[in-house]
């Protein structure tokens, strides 16, 4: 090669390269990620945020596990065997569970859902769920 030939190549080798270069820059100048506005967000785990939907018409205050309620409004929760339920006062959500269930609620409007098992229902439980 001569060495005009080497200039000419040597310079279109730079244009390139700096053409390269500034289509990258440009380029990667668009993927910046913007900023966000994403804060902790913390929310308290009450019997209210674990209400199934069938019972989303009631406002609890607790809940328990185990098969008698008492005179609040009660997320009752029932074990894997048979149980015999009582809800008490307040409205309740009361899930059976696994097991043959009796499910007693109380005076205010109750939801009961029995689960697996064959579950009774007495009367005062406004809706029931087999």
């Amino acid at each position: 090669m001569t060495p005009i030939a080497l200039r000419v190549a040597a310079a279109v080798a730079a244009l390139f390269l700096l053409g390269t270069f500034s289509a990258g820059s440009a380029l990667s100048a668009g993927n910046a990620v913007p900023g966000s506005r994403l804060t902790r967000f913390v929310t308290a785990i009450t019997a209210n945020t674990l209400k199934p939907a069938s019972c989303a018409g009631i406002t609890l205050t607790s809940l328990i596990v185990g098969v008698n309620g008492n005179n609040n409004a009660n997320l009752l929760l029932g074990g894997p065997g048979a149980d015999v339920m009582s809800a008490q006062g307040g409205s309740d959500c009361v899930l059976g569970g696994g097991g043959n269930d009796n499910i007693n609620c109380g005076a205010a409007v109750d939801v009961a859902i029995g689960g697996l098992g064959t579950d009774v229902f007495n009367v005062n439980c406004e809706t029931q769920i087999p």
